[in-house]
């Protein structure tokens, strides 16, 4: 049953007139009042206000009334720079240039067009081009708010250092930049964290440790298709849903939730059909340092074996945020350590980590045992596309998770005392 996705904004006060095409020309601005609608009517573009605000936005947003009659906006061009009226306009000027009320509000094409238009198309994707041209000089998948759909890239241009992300709204009357910012972090292996401030909310997985055609993963029950995309040109996720009739996204909401959603036809509503993070052991770090979180047992929180509570008069608390400590010091000097074999649902933390593409396991436990910094070694597939590779911890180990059906086997570097079988 369709449910109704709350945290996504949606608006009663937009444009409600339409102008002749999708496509905006030097000698047609668009005012307030005015819309341009995609070919096939998915998506249009145009002013409003959000929720009981009276500043208007120039936006884009899903073309289909809900039940409510209330509609969904998924862009915003000037999310901080608001217009106080209802004079607003958006004009694309003779060099490809795209103004509201003369002032530029994003970063625009940097080579000066002779010829510009400027079209929605049916995907949601706003574009600068030539008019005799299908490359696309400016457009708006480039800068992302608060919503990623289908064919975004969510992630890295490393030749140009753009970094697309998204970023909640501060309300659901506001839709300047607000508390929570989804993206992804190159440190390690590449993988997607959601800040609040400087602080880590959430984490996923590393992406060499991502299953992304596995058929048990609910988003592919719904006919979604995953990449991921890691070379020395761009690093970013995308999800595709071409070749199919659905319309949904990936919402960063005001409370700091990822919220996967699809349009349902029959029923005139969204439906919410995913979550992150989904229970509190997906919160970062819930059992701070070497401590392990596992959702199906009570309390969740447990040092790893070798390992107690730092802070023992907290834990009975349920806070088990300072971790654990080793009951026993490492013995590099005479190389009497061992590992513990600990299958988790997920690699920990590697933002510290370091990673070694095209070794072999044995190699990896190698290098671990020589570097007397190493806490814990793993063997992972397709890093950065190189086939088998490794991951040495030289920190403390941050995040870890069981779950009913662990997958990694991490490899936890143990003094002799603490090995036990």
């Amino acid at each position: 049953m369709a449910q109704l996705l709350t945290g996504l904004v949606f608006l009663s006060d937009i444009s409600r007139y339409s102008i002749a095409a999708d496509t905006l020309s030097p000698i047609q601005p668009l005012r307030d009042g005015q819309t341009l609608v995609s070919a096939k009517e998915t998506f249009a573009l145009g002013f409003f206000s959000p929720g009981r605000s009276k500043n208007r936005y120039v936006g884009i947003w899903y073309n289909k009334r809900q039940g409510d009659q209330t509609t969904t906006v998924v862009w915003v061009a000037n999310r901080s720079s608001s217009l106080s009226g209802t004079n607003g306009s958006l004009e694309l000027n003779g060099n490809g240039t795209l103004t509201i009320n003369s002032m530029i509000f994003l970063p625009m094409p940097m080579v000066a067009l002779t010829n510009p238009v400027a079209q929605l198309l049916d995907d949601g994707n706003f574009v600068i081009r030539e008019a005799n041209s299908s490359e696309f000089a400016w457009q708006s998948f480039d800068y992302l708010t608060d919503t990623l759909l289908s064919g975004m890239k969510l992630g890295w241009d490393l030749r140009t250092g753009l970094n697309r992300n998204l970023t909640s709204w501060r309300s659901k009357d506001d839709p300047s930049p607000g508390s929570y910012v989804l993206s992804i972090d190159l440190e390690g292996i590449p993988h997607i964290i959601v800040w609040s401030g400087s602080t880590k909310k959430y984490r996923s997985r590393p992406w060499a440790d991502v299953k992304v055609d596995d058929p048990q993963d609910m988003r592919h029950r719904y006919g979604l298709r995953f990449g991921f995309v890691n070379n020395k040109d761009e690093v970013y996720y995308m999800y595709n849903t071409t070749g199919t009739k659905l319309v949904g996204g990936v919402l960063m909401d005001q409370s700091g939730m990822t919220k996967h959603f699809l349009w349902v036809e029959s029923t005139g509503m969204w439906n919410n059909f995913l979550n992150y993070p989904m229970n509190e052991c997906q919160e970062y770090s819930r059992c701070g340092p070497f401590g392990v979180c596992n959702i199906d047992v009570w309390p969740i929180c447990r040092c790893l074996q070798g390992f107690k509570p730092k802070s023992p008069q907290e834990w009975p608390l349920m806070d088990a945020s300072s971790g654990c400590d080793r009951l026993t010091a490492l013995d590099c000097k005479n190389r009497s350590d061992g590992f513990m074999t600990v299958t988790l649902a997920a690699l920990p933390e590697t933002s510290n980590a370091i990673v070694y593409t095209n070794i072999s396991q044995d190699e990896c436990r190698a290098r671990c045992l020589k570097n007397c910094s190493c806490t814990a070694y793993a063997a992972v597939r397709n890093i950065n596309g190189g086939g088998l590779g490794c991951v040495i911890w030289v920190t403390e180990l941050i995040d870890l998770r069981i779950s009913p059906h662990p997958t990694e086997n991490v490899f936890v570097r143990l003094a002799a005392a603490d090995l036990g079988n």
